[in-house]
């Protein structure tokens, strides 16, 4: 068995120096930035070089791949370094302004080249990437890949092993647990998490790098046959209309407490005098003003299923759309997917879905890629809307970009605002924000060259509206012949969440200056408590990837770029300094409360009240006043 590794050179969003930003513009000098391979990919080779280590096939190759200039040679070599054995480099003028469409396109046909070239027509073979990238955090890339190869894609990889057969099987996170697949066909994509000790360079794979020109291939457009009019800007379906800064959309005044007694009765009058749920507003006020649209259809959205439930961020989706559609007065509608599953589409109607596309197959009792996106895309071309819109959750990042390639329609991944403008003759289009660079930046990208524009959208940035039983709507029933699936489900196990943030109305949050796990138990539980007494509402406790990455709090519990959005009536951080990344999860909450020993954090940029002390002084005493103002 051989392996393709899939590496992207990405800027070090870690350490961005005052001089990388362009104010006046709100953007970043990426030459200002130092250059690393992307981490999740490295991972990704590592994992190549562990099963290559476990398997019994001798020969077996790593052959990492690349698209970029000249100077992405670097990160082929630090691949060479670790485990690799031949490096290939896409290198053309003609592939610059790719989005994922046209960069999915242009890689699938180098995979195709050493296939046939490197690895002789022999397709036993794994292509394994980075589940997302830093720089752009879509998660197309990858899955648009297996599109262009008609491949399976396992998503979400923490893990192998063997079987008794010597057969490989992928232990995965997948949609509702915890999963491990037999890949039947090969080759097979996987994107992997954070799940392996990485690899180090090692100095006689180094020497023997600079020893061994022939191990690096450098190839054109040309070379790999790729048609011109898929490649670079030609090739994209995706257009950048506006990036600028994260911190225009989020600074604010900070009042800074020093008496303690002041904060209970702050807090009650602030909560008093703000929007009870920290919900975000509806703002869609684009009128055509008797222009006609540029796409015509309904706007669907996609209703992820799991047992009898609908998972929130499609009800959240419904009542967006719904203020989207009131403009260009059209239906919304719900795709449903599933087994046995026809009383949830009463359920999508009564959350404001005017007509709902129900498919019922025991083939799709269990989720894989390849059978919804076929179902998906077969309505699509049937019925032809204008928008289809998915939560960007683990499932709908896998689906869309897939159901995307296969449509030939742009995607943008993982918004957090949809608004309808116009941009020079085309009106009532799609304008789709997103955070990038690690939430470094923002961009607005609109849709073109497309039969629909669509988008997954970050759960938790709308509010679903209160459900209405008595709305009715139109159920269109179909049953495609699904193609058989080539990838064996062995063992599922569902892991139950141990906290649901979203029904929280006061979050208390801690970061890694929480220093261990005790101090979430012994300062961020009692102040919890405290101020659930206090404010009778519900509490609960959240935290920062850095604290998960500990090991402090599960998965369950991160808040931010990389985990849950949130935006309860009152939100603590305690020991956060302010991460961007983790700002894009909690700032939409209604009354932001920082504690934190450094004045100049950037937490307080966006908080409403601050406190500047330690936490292990601070909480005891505001546990204290929470307890005497309640007898007041």
């Amino acid at each position: 068995m051989n392996f393709i590794h899939l590496v992207k050179q990405v800027p070090d969003i870690t350490n961005i120096p005052a001089d990388a930003w362009d104010r006046e513009k709100g953007t970043l000098k990426r030459n200002k930035l130092d250059n690393r391979m992307n981490l999740l990919d490295l991972h990704a080779l590592t994992l190549a070089d562990n099963i290559r280590e476990k398997g019994t096939d001798d020969n077996a190759r790593i052959i990492s791949l690349t698209m970029g200039p000249p100077s992405a040679e670097t990160v082929l070599k630090d691949s060479l370094a670790r485990a690799g054995d031949d490096a290939v480099l896409l290198t053309d003028r003609t592939f610059a302004g790719a989005d994922t469409i046209a960069t999915a396109y242009s890689l699938a046909c180098g995979v195709q080249k050493i296939e046939k070239e490197l690895f002789k027509n022999d397709l036993n073979y794994v292509i394994l990437a980075g589940m997302q990238s830093v720089d752009g955090d879509t998660a197309q890339v990858p899955a648009q890949i297996s599109e262009v190869l008609d491949i399976d894609l396992i998503a979400y990889v923490t893990g192998f092993d063997f079987n008794a057969n010597g057969q490989l099987l992928i232990k995965r996170i997948g949609p509702a647990g915890m999963e491990v697949l037999r890949p039947k066909r090969f080759p097979v994509m996987l994107t992997v998490t954070d799940c392996t000790e990485p690899l180090y360079p090692k100095f006689s794979r180094t020497r023997q790098t600079r020893l061994k020109p022939q191990a690096f291939h450098h190839w054109t457009a040309a070379d790999i046959a790729a048609d011109p009019e898929q490649i670079g800007a030609k090739g994209s379906k995706t257009q950048v209309v506006n990036i600028f800064s994260f911190q225009q959309t989020r600074e604010k005044t900070c009042r800074f407490i020093s008496d303690f007694n002041e904060l209970p009765a702050a807090l009650k009058s602030t909560l008093a005098n703000k929007p009870g749920n920290g919900a975000v507003e509806k703002t869609e006020n684009y009128a055509l003003n008797g222009h006609s649209p540029a796409y015509t259809g309904e706007i669907w959205v996609f209703a992820e299923a799991h047992g009898n439930e609908i998972a929130p961020a499609g009800l959240e989706l419904l009542n967006k759309s719904r203020e989207l559609a009131a403009v260009l007065n059209v239906p919304v509608a719900a795709i449903l997917l599933g087994n046995d599953i026809e009383p949830l589409a009463e359920t999508l109607i009564s959350y404001g879905a005017d007509k709902v596309y129900l498919v019922e197959n025991k083939e799709l009792d269990h989720f894989f890629s390849q059978s919804y996106k076929q179902v998906i895309t077969e309505l699509i071309k049937t019925h032809e809307p204008q928008i289809v819109l998915f939560g960007a959750t683990p499932l709908g990042r896998e689906l869309a970009p897939r159901v995307a390639f296969a449509t030939s329609c742009g995607l943008t991944a993982d918004c957090t605002k949809l608004e309808l403008g116009e941009r020079k003759d085309q009106y009532g289009i799609l304008q789709q924000t997103r955070p990038a660079l690690g939430g470094n930046i923002m961009a607005t990208i609109i849709t073109k060259s497309s039969a629909a524009q669509m988008a997954t959208v970050r759960p938790g940035v709308f509010k679903a509206m209160e459900p209405d039983t008595k709305r009715r709507g139109e159920i269109i029933k179909s049953n495609p012949k699904l193609r058989p699936v080539s990838t064996q489900l062995v063992t599922f196990e569902t892991v139950k969440k141990e906290v649901n943030l979203d029904d929280a109305e006061i979050i208390i949050a801690g970061g890694a200056g929480m220093r261990n796990g005790d101090n979430f138990k012994n300062y961020l539980k009692p102040l919890a408590e405290a101020a659930q007494e206090f404010l009778k509402i519900p509490t609960e406790i959240g935290a920062t990837r850095r604290a998960v990455e500990n090991g402090w709090l599960s998965r369950d519990y991160q808040i931010g770029q990389t985990g849950q959005t949130v935006k309860p009536p009152i939100y603590f951080a305690v020991g956060i300094s302010g991460a961007v990344q983790h700002i894009s999860g909690m700032q939409q909450s209604g009354i932001i409360i920082a504690i934190n020993s450094d004045p100049d954090a950037p937490i307080f940029r966006v908080a409403d009240l601050g406190i500047i002390g330690k936490y292990e002084q601070v909480i005891p005493t505001l546990i204290e006043k929470f307890k005497e103002y309640k007898h007041v």
